[in-house]
């Protein structure tokens, strides 16, 4: 009986990495909000196809209504917030912009506001070594 329920969560949580589709949250918030532990995210390709909230110079994006952090490898020449993408990379997690020096950063990239909002944030999912293509 173990084994079984341990096959089926493990085949929801493929399934699950899978899914894409136009949503007000990406679908690795709604994975990191729901009972799978996110341990068992990291190092999962996903794609995530969302809504472009914010765009970080050429490093990375925002998407989706809680801002999932993308890192890009490449970032689309033309990308602009409001563009709806399709973003692949690999899931990692941890506190993004602890470092010291990463707020200066920031505000080289976007307003104060903005800067504290992704400093203070906490220990989260984000995806890194991204491909973004525009959704036509």
């Amino acid at each position: 009986m173990t084994h079984r329920t341990l096959t089926l969560a493990a085949a929801g949580l493929a399934g699950a990495l899978l899914l894409t589709g136009c949503q007000d949250e990406t679908r690795l918030t709604q994975l990191d909000q729901s009972e799978v532990p996110t341990e068992e995210l990291v190092g999962q390709e996903i794609t995530l196809t969302n809504e472009v909230e914010e765009i970080f110079g050429e490093e990375f994006l925002t998407m989706g209504d809680e801002q999932t952090v993308v890192f890009v490898s490449e970032m689309p020449a033309d990308l602009r917030p409001g563009d709806e993408v399709e973003a692949t990379g690999m899931v990692e997690a941890g506190d993004l912009f602890s470092e010291p020096g990463d707020r200066d950063r920031l505000l080289g990239l976007t307003d104060e506001e903005t800067a504290n909002h992704l400093v203070n944030r906490e220990s989260e999912p984000y995806l890194t070594e991204a491909s973004v293509t525009v959704v036509e």
